[in-house]
């Protein structure tokens, strides 16, 4: 790609506290994935989840809608609900005993002869935008957000046949510390230039043909397993073992593809099952990795072999991208880290860090800004930007 890397974020941006408070705002203004429909099944049902200082909770009302709304108590504030669960008709306050109903509005409060001008039609729950695309369901803390199914509309047509609606979780949701920033993890994830080298399992799988590619602004990482035989014994039996897939069309039957959603989330999409992972930041060094996987009932035991044998290979991957992570954060803090020399496959992680300076300019800078001045610095590349766009 030659000398010219415009668009990749210097090491600052993953180490400055300053920068870590500015860039938390993504996570509340892009869609973020909080379940699958498996889990919210009748009135009552609800799953929750907490991102840089928001918490949330989505419920099936009593009409068996969605509805998504902000954790937190209209009195004082205390946390509502936690982790998933159900509750019978009733949202109740563990603190105080203020009750709301299942569509958020405000039902009972204690001594209420004690309060002066409580209107309960002003004290319902915030509402939280929630939509469900194929069964895993998503929230936007911003209420002018477009619509996720819009923003995925140019992957729609290649994800209906996998039927991830009518999946169950075939294994427990993992939710993990881990210590580093959370853009490393996809700095590694966004490019298969270091998979031949990095992750022999996954290149003796898919090796010959894996590609990244952006389709209508999403990333879209495919690939279709080899023929030969491969020499590891996990991969070598999921190529033996892997059977047709009656509802999946032709080019589907033995691809491995992964779809990218920014700034946090991959879906993960094989003929066998279905799964999910992405962060969410706790600190400047320290990401929540969480996931789960999801697959349709079968009595078929040659698929749910396959299915062993796939979470074995990708805990095997994660484990060696583990290592990558963490030594690629700590390279960020060393003064011989280079400036990035791209492959020509490694342009997923220029989209990413292109989409990270259109919403903080001051992410083009190679060297971080004087201490306080962080924020007024990206205002006024923002500003430029809008003159000059």
């Amino acid at each position: 790609m030659g000398k010219d890397q415009r668009g990749t974020l210097a090491p600052w941006t993953y180490l400055s506290s300053e920068f870590f408070d500015l860039e938390s705002s993504l996570f509340k203004n892009h869609w973020m994935l909080v379940g699958h429909i498996s889990e919210l099944d009748k009135p009552g049902d609800f799953v929750t989840f907490d991102a840089v200082g928001e918490r949330a909770v989505v419920i099936v009302d009593e009409q068996n809608q969605l509805r998504g709304f902000h954790n937190v108590c209209r009195h004082r504030g205390a946390k509502l609900l936690d982790g998933s669960g159900h509750c019978k008709h009733r949202i109740n306050c563990p603190f105080h005993g203020w009750s709301y109903k299942l569509d958020g509005t405000l039902a009972s409060l204690p001594l209420p002869e004690t309060f002066s001008n409580i209107n309960k039609e002003e004290f319902g729950l915030p509402p939280i935008k929630v939509e469900q695309w194929h069964g895993l369901v998503f929230i936007n803390f911003d209420a002018d957000s477009q619509s996720l199914a819009e923003h995925l509309q140019s992957v729609e047509a290649e994800v209906a046949p996998y039927n991830i609606a009518n999946m169950q979780p075939i294994i427990d949701k993992y939710d993990e510390l881990k210590p580093y920033n959370w853009k490393v993890i996809h700095d590694i994830d966004n490019e298969g230039y270091h998979v031949p080298v990095g992750h022999p399992s996954l290149q003796q799988l898919y090796g010959q043909s894996y590609e990244d590619r952006i389709e209508s602004g999403i990333p879209i990482s495919d690939a279709t397993i080899n023929e030969k035989p491969a020499q590891l014994w996990s991969v070598r039996n999921y190529q033996k073992l892997l059977p047709e897939i009656d509802h999946l069309p032709a080019h589907r039957q033995k691809s491995w593809w992964y779809i990218g959603l920014f700034p946090n989330t991959v879906i993960a999409l094989y003929p066998d099952m279905v799964e999910f992972y992405m962060t969410v930041p706790v600190t400047v060094d320290s990401t929540r990795y969480i996931g789960r996987a999801y697959a349709l009932p079968t009595a078929d035991r040659k698929i749910k072999a396959c299915r062993y044998l796939n979470l074995r290979i990708n805990g095997i991957t994660e484990r060696e991208d583990e290592s990558f992570v963490y030594d690629m954060q700590e390279g960020m803090r060393s003064s011989a880290f280079p400036e990035p020399e791209l492959s020509s496959t490694e342009q997923g992680v220029l989209h990413f860090h292109q989409k990270i300076q259109q919403s903080f300019p001051v992410t083009t800078l190679r060297s971080e800004p004087a201490p306080g001045t962080l924020v007024d610095v990206n205002s006024t590349l923002a500003n430029v930007n809008k003159k000059t766009g």
